[in-house]
């Protein structure tokens, strides 16, 4: 009966859990496009229900219609194999609402109905725009890395966290595991009693999922650290990057997130503070993370991962280093400036 209750609750809901919020933001639209007449729409997700909203208000306009895919849709749903997928069959099976039976058989439908009405679509990584060229050989395809505004990030923390700080910020959900870490910070600290008399810390900040919470709580008392970790629960924008400044070593998970690379690993490397890219070695976020200068460990690496940070430890200075590659705004603004004026769509 409980199943039943959730296959129902979600088509009462489909595919507009906010009720109506996709059918409202539609006109809406339509009267902001009648009125300014723009040459070009993009529509941008998660929420993927934008680009559905983005279809129905160009119906009839001359505006060529970009999709930005932020994240995988539900075309990945499609292919268990996935990782990523998996993970999402996971959080269904656990009750969340998001994922029903009616959300498998009719969201990739729904997916091809909208990428077959638009101009093109626009990925933030490789491995996701071949995913996509995979399942959809006559897609149109432009793919554009994500980047960073250096003018919305602080300047160098005067006092930095004394001994070895180390932080990570941003949401623990899916496949993202903070145990190869809590694990080898105490091998690091068993091995460094200088560095737990100097008051290293491992900080968290963010949204943690409850049974995330437990899993990590469990990892933290098994490694007897509890006066080594520091959880700040949810923080403004401000204070977490205040946070990441005054931190030695930034973490950047990416476990079972093959075509997905987190945004904030953009803003440490452009703050020039080293950065620790946890994921796999084939994955989207290992890939640039080696591109922009990070460290890239597997999760299963927790050796490597101890060597990491006896590397910081042992260098002192906690010196901030450039990224030597363009990440801003800027940087990639004429490959947007091309796209946008129907140059720089590629079919694949």
């Amino acid at each position: 009966m409980g199943r039943l209750r959730l296959e129902v609750r979600g088509l009462l809901t489909f595919p507009d859990s906010t009720r109506g919020w996709v059918l409202r933001a539609a006109l809406r639209s339509r009267s902001l496009i009648r009125r300014f007449q723009p040459h070009v729409v993009v529509s941008s997700g998660p929420p993927h229900f934008a680009h559905l909203t983005a279809g129905l208000a160009t119906i009839g306009s001359s505006a060529r219609w970009f999709l930005d895919l932020r994240d995988p849709w539900a075309g990945a749903l499609m292919d268990l194999r996935d990782p990523w997928a998996r993970a999402l069959m996971k959080r269904r099976e656990s009750g969340s609402r998001a994922w029903t039976w009616l959300s498998y058989a009719l969201l990739p439908r729904l997916e091809r109905l909208v990428f077959r009405a638009a101009h093109g679509v626009i990925t933030n990584t490789v491995q996701y725009a071949n995913a996509l060229a995979a399942r959809y050989a006559d897609l149109v395809i432009a793919c554009i890395p994500n980047a960073v505004d250096p003018e919305g990030l602080p300047p160098p923390a005067p006092d930095s966290y004394p001994g070895l700080g180390i932080v990570y910020t941003g949401t623990l959900n899916l496949g993202r595991d903070l145990g190869p870490v809590v694990r080898a910070f105490r091998m690091f600290l068993g091995r460094h009693l200088d560095a737990v008399a100097a008051g290293s810390k491992l900080r968290i900040a963010g949204h943690v999922e409850a049974s995330h919470a437990l899993a990590f709580h469990e990892a933290v008392a098994a490694a007897g650290l509890e006066q080594q970790v520091e959880v700040l629960g949810l923080l403004p924008r401000a204070q977490a990057l205040n946070v990441v400044s005054r931190s030695r070593l930034v973490v950047v998970l990416a476990q079972d997130q093959p075509l997905q690379i987190p945004a904030k690993l953009y803003e440490s490397v452009a703050m020039g503070i080293p950065t620790l890219v946890v994921a796999g070695a084939d994955s989207a976020a290992a890939g640039e993370g080696a591109r922009l200068g990070a460290v890239v460990r597997d999760p299963a690496d927790v050796e490597g991962i101890v060597g990491v940070l006896e590397q910081l430890w042992e260098d002192g200075a906690g010196r901030r280093s450039p990224c030597s590659v363009p990440i801003t705004y800027e940087a990639i603004a004429p490959l947007v400036d091309e796209l946008l004026r129907g140059n720089g769509v590629e079919r694949r």
